[in-house]
């Protein structure tokens, strides 16, 4: 009896760490990600691929940058040459084994600013490319906001659909109050059910559209694909009024587009100068020191039996005639330059354009928000006192499921409101890079 005891007992503690494990193992596959607006941001940022292709675009640009400035520097040169020389005729009386080893240098000393604009040119590119980088930080954390804010609507218009069902239950068991007192004809009974089966679908496609939004924001995050979403917040139900004129001197002091645009036209200025400056005279200082000399011994030669030779001195490389070559190159860099000046124009109209549009959006989502809080409001009191009026027959069946559909489509006009004011208020502080406030407008870090 004791032993039969004992393996169930053994038995029981097998089950349970077995369990225990299972259990472990359903929670590690499918966590609970509990997001707030800022994690999210974060998240979408640290996952993009074309951000990091961006910071790569930096590198480069740097690298290029580099190379320009070292045409500025000294170059220094060392080599060494050791060669057996095979078969040669008797009457040059040349040696078996030579040797030539030495250092050399050169240094530009003036090229009328063909060098000093290259450089210039390739360092403005620098930080146009970093300015791009941010004006794609910009548009990461605006699709971040645009996918929280769709799965947190659509979240949202589910409970609506859910609560709009509760209450259809609600109407029935009223109604099924009313007809044991035989006030309710048989048609009503049908028509009380069909409004309960028809916001059924309405349920499902809500769960629908949060399980395809919840998808779509973890493939932003690169989220495990089994992990479930629980959003942090909810919409503001205050927001502040702005200043058109002083968005639109943020726009221009901050926006990274047009900064970008700005040291694209610096560099293809700078370009243009040194494509000029190729036509002048380029003056160099150069020197060098070298061993060589022969041998006819099979063995290396020996530092005795080599010749020292020093020089220096200075070089002016003058352009004649290259076969068009500069006029050309000074004509592509001239077209650069008013290509980028005419696409700064074209993006400065089409962003001032759309802060405009932004604009007058939030004000009116701004308006149309406060008249949708107060017809929530008067759509609540209406119906509960359409329930009440129901329940004594002082109304029909009509008008109670009329008063609840009013409820519902007023709270999911609210949504839709919050959800337009947040997407239009996103694409603001997107244009002027950083967050608004009453007071300020400070930028992201």
């Amino acid at each position: 009896m004791r032993r039969l005891l004992l393996l169930i007992i053994g038995l029981n503690l097998v089950s349970l760490l077995i369990v225990n494990m299972t259990m472990a193992g359903n929670g590690e596959g499918n966590p609970t990600l509990c997001l707030s607006l800022d994690e999210v941001i974060k998240r979408a940022i640290d996952t993009n691929e074309g951000f990091k292709i961006k910071g790569q675009e930096v590198n480069k640009n740097e690298g290029i940058y580099r190379e320009a400035r070292s045409n500025m520097l000294p170059h220094i040169t060392a080599q060494s040459t050791w060669a057996y020389n095979i078969d040669s005729p008797a009457a040059m009386n040349l040696s078996d084994y030579y040797e030539l080893s030495g250092v050399s240098a050169s240094q530009v000393i003036w090229s009328f600013g063909k060098v000093m604009y290259a450089v210039s040119s390739a360092k403005r590119l620098v930080e146009a490319t970093r300015f791009n980088r941010e004006a794609g930080r910009q548009e990461i954390i605006f699709t971040a906001k645009l996918s929280y804010y769709s799965t947190l609507l659509a979240k949202n218009a589910l409970s609506i659909t859910e609560k709009s069902y509760a209450n259809a239950l609600e109407n029935k068991k009223l109604l099924g109050q009313r007809s044991y007192g035989g006030r309710s004809p048989k048609y009503e009974i049908i028509r009380m059910d069909a409004e309960v089966a028809a916001r059924v679908p309405t349920v499902n496609e809500a769960r629908t559209q949060f399980d395809v939004a919840a998808e779509t924001l973890k493939k932003l995050i690169d989220a495990n694909p089994v992990s479930k979403i629980e959003l942090i917040g909810d919409f503001s139900q205050n927001y502040p009024d702005l200043d058109y004129e002083m968005i639109a001197a943020k726009m221009y002091e901050n926006e990274p587009s047009l900064k970008a645009l700005d040291k694209t036209v610096e560099s293809a200025e700078a370009k243009v100068k040194s494509s000029i400056a190729s036509f002048f005279p380029t003056l160099s200082a150069f020197s060098a020191l070298d061993y060589f000399g022969g041998s006819k011994e099979h063995a290396f030669l020996r530092s005795k039996e080599l010749d020292r030779y020093a020089f220096a001195g200075l070089k002016l490389d003058i352009p004649i005639w290259e076969g068009g070559l500069k006029e050309a190159q000074l004509s592509q860099a001239r077209a650069d330059k008013e290509i980028s000046i005419l696409k700064k124009k074209q993006v400065e109209k089409g962003l001032l354009l759309e802060l405009k549009k932004a604009y007058l959006e939030y004000q009116q989502y701004k308006d149309n928000l406060k008249a949708n809080i107060e017809a929530v409001r008067l759509a609540e009191e209406a119906f509960k006192q359409t329930q009440e009026m129901f329940a004594s027959g002082q109304v029909t069946l009509t008008d109670l499921n009329d008063a609840e559909l009013l409820l519902t489509n007023q709270r999911l006009n609210k949504e839709m409101t919050l959800f337009n004011i947040n997407i239009t208020l996103a694409r603001i502080e997107r244009l002027i890079a950083g967050q608004y406030d009453e007071q300020n407008i400070d930028k992201k870090s």
